[in-house]
């Protein structure tokens, strides 16, 4: 507990309602004009209209790019930045899910560039490549998952494999994280970015260089995740304070991973969408959080022993392994509840299959299976697979 940590957050508004004041905050940011960053879904919802009409009542004008992909592919950020430059927009704003958080953070990078076609940003994956700070940046979150409006690093698709942005340029500038929007989450969304918050703060919580900021965050987070994801699922329209603490609980799970680090669960589940392309996010890291859990418990029994706790389970009178397996198992009924998958066979993942993902794992993702709190070889790796095959 007496690593070294630094903290970066972005200027934040949160609140039921807070959508409201995007005008104001863009006008203090020197936004005359805003490009509104967002998928064919929210394009046409009362979520967008709210922020318009925010943005008008400060005279501040605004467009529209409602072409962002999932998985964010490098190629959609480039045409992001193209279409900030051709509406003459001084703003970016990202109004939905992860990929279009993450799109919208790069692209106020890219949009700052006089000649975009001859700047490449696969250049820029990696840590600490991005060169500058671009232009001013709002993230509105719509869903309770990524947490990407709180942090700074991106996950774009590089060539059919998944890679990451980490810069503190890519920290926005404001995060506005108003629970109301994401009342209209349909249960599939909510289950699958619920579960991929879940997985950032368990690795931050449980991760090999822990700190009092990191257990603070992720321990709440859990908390919060485990007593209101399912409500949040089963009738979240109606739940305002399951979708409340959800938000938050996103909010604060995503930041410790700058401190403390990604591990092999987010290692895993990058492979396995570079084989499996139509897997969500969330349902790559839920398929493979428990198997994770249960090879790196005995890294710090203690620590996954509390997890149980954070999910509310009973663990009196249990040894220090067994209150470590009940967290475990608390989480995977927690993902059965909400409808997610148990088994890549379920997903249409082949058994050979297997083999490719960890060859990406060591390949491209090397960086987050050096930073798992336990060592991890390929044969390792493989076993972990093949269990929840």
């Amino acid at each position: 507990m007496l690593h070294s940590f630094s903290i970066r957050v972005p200027n934040t508004i949160f609140g039921n309602g807070v959508v409201s004041e995007v005008g104001k905050t863009a006008k203090e940011l020197g936004a005359r004009k805003a490009l509104l960053v967002t998928g064919a879904v929210i394009a046409k919802s009362e979520t967008l209209n709210k922020v318009k009409k925010s943005l008008e009542e400060a005279g501040i004008a605004h467009a529209v790019f409602s072409e962002v992909e999932p998985n964010n592919p490098i190629e959609n950020i480039v045409a992001t930045a193209k279409a900030a430059q051709a509406n003459g927009c001084n703003m970016i704003i990202g109004v939905g899910g992860g990929s279009t958080m993450d799109n919208a953070k790069a692209a106020s990078v890219l949009a700052d560039y006089k000649n975009i076609d001859k700047t490449d940003i696969s250049q820029w994956l990696g840590t600490d490549k991005v060169p500058r700070r671009g232009l001013p940046k709002i993230m509105i979150p719509t869903t309770s998952g990524t947490g990407s409006e709180w942090t700074m690093p991106i996950v774009v698709m590089n060539e059919g494999r998944k890679a990451a942005m980490r810069s503190a340029y890519l920290v926005p500038d404001y995060a506005i994280v108003d629970p109301l929007l994401t009342l209209d989450c349909p249960p599939k969304v909510t289950a699958d970015t619920g579960m991929d918050a879940l997985t950032h703060a368990i690795e931050e919580y449980t991760g090999y260089r822990p700190n009092l900021w990191a257990d603070m965050l992720a321990g709440e987070a859990i908390r919060l995740i485990g007593a209101n994801l399912r409500a949040a699922y089963a009738k979240g329209a109606e739940n305002v304070e399951a979708r409340y603490n959800m938000s938050f609980a996103s909010m604060i799970a995503c930041n410790p991973m700058l401190s403390v680090g990604a591990n092999l669960g987010h290692g895993m589940a990058h492979a396995l969408q570079s084989v499996m392309h139509n897997l969500t996010h969330g349902e790559s890291c839920s398929l493979m959080l428990c198997a994770i859990m249960s090879f790196n418990m005995i890294a710090n029994l203690d620590k996954f022993g509390r997890i149980a706790m954070l999910m509310g389970e009973n663990v009196e009178g249990l040894s220090a392994r067994e209150k470590a397996e009940a967290g475990i198992e608390a989480i995977r009924q927690l993902s059965i509840d909400v409808g997610i998958p148990q088994r890549l066979r379920d997903i249409g993942m082949k058994k050979e299959d297997i083999k490719k993902a960890v060859d990406i794992l060591f390949e491209y993702q090397d960086r987050l299976v050096e930073q798992n709190p336990r060592h991890c070889t390929r044969a390792d790796a493989t076993k972990i697979f093949e269990s929840v095959w």
